[in-house]
């Protein structure tokens, strides 16, 4: 018989059963009670720590998905490209010297020329 079990956010791992006993009692709580640990291991309302629970369900569901971590978009890379380039296209009046090349010509007319200095 193979123990299933769920990783918390804080590392901590439990058995799906204690987590499900868990997922019950707060939902029978009133928002506004106090836990000493919510699933990310910090103090919060019982209505704090439903919102983990989901959090941490819909990552679950999400890590099943064919497609996952897999293609361009997940390197850690292009992520820190594209929010670095969001960040000097949305500034305004900042000449823009370098963007990743899958924004290069979507955003040409924003680049600045190297010559103009």
């Amino acid at each position: 018989m193979t123990i299933r079990v769920i990783t918390l956010g804080d590392g901590r791992q439990v058995r799906l059963g204690t987590y499900v006993k868990a997922w019950k009692a707060c939902r029978e709580l009133a928002p506004d009670a106090w836990l000493s640990c919510t699933p990310g291991g910090w103090p919060g309302t019982a209505e704090d720590a439903l919102q983990e629970f989901r959090a941490g369900l819909h990552d679950r569901i999400n890590r099943r998905l064919p497609w996952c971590g897999k293609g361009r978009k997940w390197e850690s890379d292009w992520q820190r490209h594209t929010l670095q380039a969001a960040l000097q296209l949305n500034t305004p009046r900042l000449a823009i010297h370098w963007l990743p090349p899958h924004l290069t010509a979507r955003f040409a007319h924003r680049l600045s020329d190297p010559w103009d200095r």
